[in-house]
């Protein structure tokens, strides 16, 4: 399924990065660009509904925030893309989906895609929530799609993270801190370190301050994460009423 694209910026460079960045996500199609925000309005107001709006805020004549009133009712999901923090609340009022602030990463503009796709009931599904995909470090263009039952640990290494899985190792641009966002979604996993987050379903053994996992995998257990992890450990094991 794809989705259909609008890109609404008064920034020829920037709509080049984003169309860019929306190319390189394969459930998105860009349908329009405009550097014209009253353009965009009038075609908007005649044509059909679309799946996402990426638009600026700062623009010539009509202002983003206009703009979102007059069109909101025609697409499902409202970006904003700006440089400036100062409309974030009204960003808010308007029922913006997501704020992002330029210059942003494609890392960031893909965190943010994946938890609207995740978030959107349309294509909310018993399988596609339990799954996400990363751009790896091997090649521009490569995707990779993990299940979150399938990973072991995530680890942050300089400026990316590597993802163990039960299948294979992945390199991915990112920081610990912004796929956290995405895997606090789910109960499954927890931190224990600065660099690192492990699944508690395979956690083997714990040992002193070292949690052993598979492929022979021993993470320390970090001073500022032991009082989380070891309040979980024991709220999960079983205890015996019998005196030693």
């Amino acid at each position: 399924m794809l989705y259909k694209c609008i890109v609404i910026d008064d920034e020829p460079d920037s709509v080049e990065i984003i169309n860019d960045y929306i190319q390189q996500i394969p459930e998105l199609v860009v349908l329009q660009s405009y550097i014209d925000p009253v353009k965009a309005m009038a075609d908007m107001a005649q044509g059909d509904p679309v799946d996402f709006v990426f638009m600026d805020i700062d623009m010539p004549r009509i202002s983003g925030l206009e703009l979102s009133r007059a069109i909101r009712s025609k697409t499902n999901k409202l970006i904003f893309t700006t440089a400036h923090t100062k409309y974030a609340f009204e960003a808010f009022e308007v029922e913006a989906d997501a704020y992002l602030l330029k210059p942003f990463t494609f890392a960031k503009f893909a965190l943010a895609i994946n938890k609207l796709l995740n978030d959107n009931p349309r294509v909310r599904t018993e399988d596609n929530s339990k799954e996400f995909y990363v751009k790896t470090t091997e090649e521009r263009n490569r995707f990779v799609r993990i299940k979150f039952d399938e990973v072991i640990a995530i680890e942050s290494v300089k400026n990316y993270i590597k993802i163990y899985t039960t299948t294979e190792e992945i390199m991915t641009y990112l920081t610990l801190k912004e796929i956290k966002e995405r895997f606090d979604e789910t109960d499954d996993f927890i931190q224990i370190h600065r660099s690192f987050i492990i699944s508690k379903n395979y956690i083997e053994k714990v040992e002193g301050s070292l949690v052993k996992l598979p492929k022979n995998m021993l993470i320390p257990i970090g001073t500022f994460y032991k009082d989380a992890f070891y309040d979980y450990l024991l709220k999960n094991t079983i205890k015996t009423g019998r005196n030693n």
